[in-house]
């Protein structure tokens, strides 16, 4: 892409209507980070940050801007049928577009171009808060071994209480049933109002709602588990890349003992065709969803990296 072209790329404000639109750029797609799930940056646009789009050269360009802090801005890695960019048409990309910074870098980027030759053009610092856990999805469904004992254990008290008398339900979720989900959700979000609601768990829940809304056009699968005919909990997922899933959401009951295991486990069984691997996100650096993701056991992390511009250039048009 020449420099004329990049000045003259005109991003746009991402939504649902988008998704056919831009799927083809993620057919082949590859990057491990669920940042690249398509469904997810659609359902999370217009959510503490910002989501643009534009394309050039082939590639898709996504943009995200701080809501409350306009001049809080990055890229994210392009995304093209025909494989990663270099670094070099990542600077000149940046520069042209008014941006300092790209965010989601996973690893293997840097391990396909090396990092010297990022080095010439961007320092990079690493984001542990966003480096994604990935499972098994074989290790999910079955539960075995040792490390899955107390999983196990509340999955059996869960199956003895409520799925053996028959008072359970799990149904594939659809645009027709999706309401059910949304009163879930408000129920989950009553039980935490005025104790621990804070803006990224509202941020969280208004991308769910989109999901849903928009269920079938962003091709996402997922599962709902009820209880005396009301729905309790459910996990919605979306195709990251040729072998992984992302599982975007999953809430349930905590007052239920046992059903986000079960839940989990369910969504591992029942969703994700063909999937080797689930990729269930970051823990955003907070501690305790970090040590609940970690007792699944993770097969292994995606790391995820800042690239920032050496040298400031062009002028900051942009979006």
């Amino acid at each position: 892409m020449s420099t004329q072209q990049m000045t003259a790329l005109s991003f746009e404000p991402l939504q649902p209507e988008h998704y056919s639109r831009l799927k083809p750029f993620f057919g082949g797609q590859n990057l491990p980070l669920s940042a690249y799930s398509l469904a997810s940056l659609v359902a999370w646009s217009q959510c503490i940050f910002d989501t643009f789009f534009a394309v050039g050269d082939g590639a898709l360009l996504i943009a995200e801007r701080r809501m409350d802090v306009p001049q809080i801005k990055h890229l994210l890695l392009p995304v093209a049928p025909s494989g990663l960019k270099p670094p070099e048409w990542l600077r000149d990309c940046a520069v042209s577009a008014g941006y300092r910074e790209y965010h989601f870098i996973p690893h293997t980027y840097l391990e396909s171009f090396g990092v010297p030759a990022v080095e010439r053009f961007f320092t990079i610092t690493e984001e542990p808060e966003y480096e994604d856990y990935v499972y098994r999805v074989s290790d999910l469904a079955g539960l075995l071994g040792r490390d899955y004992a107390k999983k196990r254990n509340l999955v059996r008290q869960f199956e003895r209480e409520y799925l053996e008398p028959g008072r359970v339900e799990v149904r594939a979720i659809t645009p027709e049933n999706a309401a059910d989900c949304l009163t879930c959700l408000e129920g989950w979000r009553a039980s935490r109002q005025g104790k621990d609601w804070t803006d990224v768990l509202e941020c969280e829940r208004q991308a769910i709602v989109k999901a849903l809304r928009n269920f079938r056009g962003c091709e996402l699968e997922g599962i709902a588990v009820a209880i005396d005919s009301t729905v309790r909990g459910f996990g919605i997922g979306s195709r990251l890349t040729a072998d992984t899933w992302v599982l975007n959401f999953e809430k349930a009951s905590d007052q239920v003992k046992g059903l986000y295991q079960f839940l989990d486990r369910e969504c591992a069984r029942r969703l994700f065709p063909g999937a080797v691997y689930l990729n269930k996100e970051s823990d955003m650096g907070d501690m305790g969803l970090a040590k609940a993701k970690q007792s699944y056991v993770p097969a292994f992390r995606v790391k995820s990296f800042i690239l920032e511009l050496r040298q400031a250039g062009g002028t900051a048009s942009g979006i």
